[in-house]
């Protein structure tokens, strides 16, 4: 087997989560608990989002998995899951390897700072606009989110 072959999975698994944690992070919105979009995404942003990175940069992807549960509609955590099992069929040295390579992409600035926008809510959907400040670069985002047992989750993000 081929160097090239073999580094396959890792930079398949380093490519889906590691861009799955970078639009996390650029696209971070809603969270458990919360009766309004944006209340939702203000509570993601305040109480989710380092968790759920910390875990999966660490490889603590079941715990990871289960933070998400709060924040995430049920599409966006079988998705995270199916990367989960991905990782788990994968050689300790390749794990090892494709989470190394994403430690980078995978945290969260110091100075990293947000400020939520306009909200448009159309019965179970919503949609909220948030500025995201990193390093002095502000991006605008729209974050997709829809009510699943009366809850405001992230949807669409995976």
């Amino acid at each position: 087997m081929s160097i090239q072959t073999k580094l396959t999975p890792v930079r398949r698994a380093t490519a889906l989560v590691g861009g799955a944690f970078a639009v996390t992070l650029a696209l971070a919105a809603c969270g458990g608990g919360s009766d309004t979009p944006d209340g939702a995404v203000e509570n993601f942003l305040d109480n989710g989002i380092e968790s759920i990175v910390n875990d999966i940069a660490a490889g603590e992807f079941e715990s990871g998995i289960d933070t998400a549960g709060d924040y995430f509609c049920a599409d966006d955590v079988a998705s995270l899951q199916d990367m989960a099992d991905m990782f788990a069929d994968m050689s300790a040295e390749d794990r090892e390897m494709a989470l190394g390579s994403m430690s980078d992409e995978m945290t969260i600035p110091e100075d990293w700072s947000y400020e939520i926008g306009e909200t448009t809510e159309e019965e179970d959907t919503a949609t909220v606009e948030v500025s995201m400040t990193e390093s002095g670069e502000t991006t605008d985002e729209t974050f997709d989110l829809v009510k699943e047992e009366d809850e405001w989750k992230i949807c669409g993000e995976f």
